[in-house]
């Protein structure tokens, strides 16, 4: 890490050479294109395995009667018009998919008093039919969507 003289650590004003000694240790400590970098070991904590639930079924109309998704990665199998599914408490880092397999839209929303993308607390977001969406807890109590690249023939039919 460089070590960088300050005015307002030293307490007066800089000199030429201290100026000029914060720009040397500035530039041996920068990385460049073609430059090999060395991290430190990550650590992390907790399972990170995927789970799967492959037929999730949706329910109710409202946040409370929601089906609530407890595992990583979930298929809704089944659902009518206007029923949901609901996230867990969002925690900064936590991944969630969940992949609509009916033939209608269905709600998905945050955890109670949660929001999705930022929007107003408890508000769900549609997922239509055939869609699969990536979140990811920005906080402990949001959740975003992550965007997907959609590719489609000159004829309009999805390729990805």
């Amino acid at each position: 890490m460089s070590t960088i003289t300050t005015r307002s650590g030293k307490g007066s004003p800089l000199t030429n050479s201290e100026v000029d000694a914060n720009f040397t240790n500035l530039n041996s400590d920068k990385y460049q294109s073609g430059d090999s970098i060395s991290v430190a070991d990550v650590t992390s904590s907790g399972d990170h395995t995927a789970s799967i639930a492959a037929s999730v079924t949706a329910a109710g109309t409202v946040q409370g009667d929601a089906t609530a998704l407890s595992n990583t990665y979930n298929v809704v199998s089944s659902a009518t018009a206007d029923q949901g599914v609901k996230l867990p408490t969002a925690a900064a880092g936590l991944l969630y998919t969940v992949s609509n397999g009916t033939s209608v839209n269905v709600k998905l929303y945050p955890n109670t008093s949660g929001t999705i993308n930022a929007g107003s607390a408890n508000a769900s977001i549609d997922l239509p039919a055939g869609v699969t969406s990536c979140l990811v807890g920005t906080s402990s109590t949001n959740w975003n969507t992550m965007v997907e690249t959609v590719i489609y023939d000159s004829s309009g039919t999805r390729l990805n």
